[in-house]
């Protein structure tokens, strides 16, 4: 396959009134959250649970994702990424996922049948957290190539679930879905482009760009 090289006319781009995008603005809230602490779970990799090339739902929110490779330690990179985010923007007193141990395995044997949502719940009570946070990867695809010109671009999607504990409730999902494109693919991702700087990202750089601007949604007590 031929290599897919970046769009080079961004300068007519500009003249013709394209700007890059604003970043998420966080939604206006009247009732305060009362949350406080945050147990702060590992990310679990959708392949495991559904497979590969699979049209799935989300069994928290619902939304439905496309299943698709996973690169070796794209847990662990998004793990790390997000506690860095939570540290250095949130309030939160952070409950990491080394303190739940076994407990979900514990619940599950308790009640086989209980749902997503209400394991995160019964895990974050038993740890005394006022919230959940729980991340699921759907794909953690490697671009095919360089900066420059890639052959497959990266591929990245994931979903961010924040539950409060005290009544079970979904506070704030955070949905990042997205394959990389040129310009000339799609030329309303024009500030996205100038933002990520220009070139084609690796999965890495696409996931931490993908979380910032997911993340600056979150709500703060």
């Amino acid at each position: 396959m031929a290599a897919v090289r970046l769009f080079p006319a961004i300068m007519v781009l500009c003249i013709l009134g394209c700007a890059p995008g604003l970043p998420a603005s966080r939604p206006e809230r009247t009732q305060p959250l009362h949350i406080e602490s945050v147990l702060v779970l590992p990310f679990k990799e959708a392949r495991q649970l559904h497979g590969m090339d699979r049209s799935v739902r989300c069994p928290v929110c619902g939304a439905v994702f496309e299943t698709g490779p996973i690169e070796a330690g794209a847990d662990a990179y998004m793990a790390k990424q997000l506690l860095a985010f939570l540290q250095g923007n949130t309030p939160y007193a952070l409950i990491p996922s080394s303190a739940a141990g076994g407990i979900r395995s514990e619940i599950i044997a308790q009640d086989p049948g209980m749902s997503e949502p209400e394991l995160l719940v019964e895990m974050g009570k038993k740890l005394q957290a006022d919230a959940v946070m729980s991340g699921m990867i759907y794909r953690f695809r490697q671009r095919i190539g360089t900066g420059f010109s890639v052959d497959t671009p990266a591929s990245v999607a994931f979903g961010i679930h924040f539950i409060r504990v005290a009544d079970g409730r979904l506070i704030w999902t955070g949905i990042f879905d997205e394959t990389q494109h040129s310009l000339s693919e799609n030329l309303f991702q024009l500030g996205n482009f100038i933002r990520r700087g220009g070139g084609w990202l690796t999965a890495e750089e696409l996931a931490a760009f993908g979380l910032q601007e997911t993340m600056a949604t979150l709500p703060l007590p």
